[in-house]
């Protein structure tokens, strides 16, 4: 009797086992994520670190240019005419090594005399060539540039078979200005107004300021 309740009580217990392990659920699917929480509170700010080392001084540069880079200009060069003409007419040469054939066909030349100091105040003034000196005898004084490197210094009376005499020049100096420089310069009157000038018909000082060339 005892044997049978015990054999009922053991398949009582398998059963309900057997049950728990039948009905035990599966995994769900992951469900969806929460919403985001509050962002925290910002930390305090970090040290600052230690400024950059200065970057070395560059050199400094060459001066530039001056307005007269591309203009070739000579010094006041001693007249080659004697000091007392017994011709009518007498020349000399300069020697321009840059004047070119260019410059000689498309650019522009500039020639300056300047006179003998005056005896009592030794003053001078320049002219650019050709220039006219004198009254009744006068003497004409004007260049010729034929020859590429080389510049003629030309005087001769208004009176042939006269000798020329004393001249007036006692030096000469030379600008070249290639061609690709214009000759003509815009600048202001004095009412304001912009106006066109010649190079070549500016005087000895206007021609040395629009260059930048020193004396």
């Amino acid at each position: 009797m005892q044997t049978k309740k015990l054999f009922r009580t053991m398949c009582m217990a398998l059963y309900g086992a057997l049950v728990l392990v039948s009905c035990s659920a599966e995994d769900g699917a992951t469900g969806p994520a929460g919403p985001a929480g509050p962002q925290g509170e910002q930390g305090p700010a970090g040290a600052d670190g230690q400024d950059g080392a200065d970057g070395m001084e560059g050199e400094q540069g060459e001066q530039g240019e001056t307005g007269a880079a591309n203009v070739i200009y000579s010094g006041w060069i001693d007249s080659g005419f004697d000091d007392n003409i017994l011709t009518s007419s007498a020349s000399f040469s300069i020697a321009a090594p840059l004047m070119t054939d260019d410059i000689i066909n498309e650019g522009v030349i500039l020639v300056f005399g300047r006179s003998t100091p005056a005896p009592a105040t030794n003053d001078t003034d320049v002219y650019a060539l050709p220039m006219v000196i004198g009254a009744a005898r006068q003497q004409t004084y004007y260049y010729r540039a034929e020859t590429a490197g080389q510049l003629d210094i030309v005087m001769a009376t208004n009176e042939e078979g006269e000798p020329a005499g004393v001249p007036f020049f006692g030096e000469y100096r030379y600008i070249l200005i290639p061609g690709e420089q214009p000759a003509t310069v815009f600048t202001l009157s004095e009412s304001g107004k912009e106006q066109s000038m010649d190079i070549t018909k500016m005087t000895y000082e206007e021609v040395l300021d629009h260059l930048g060339i020193t004396e």
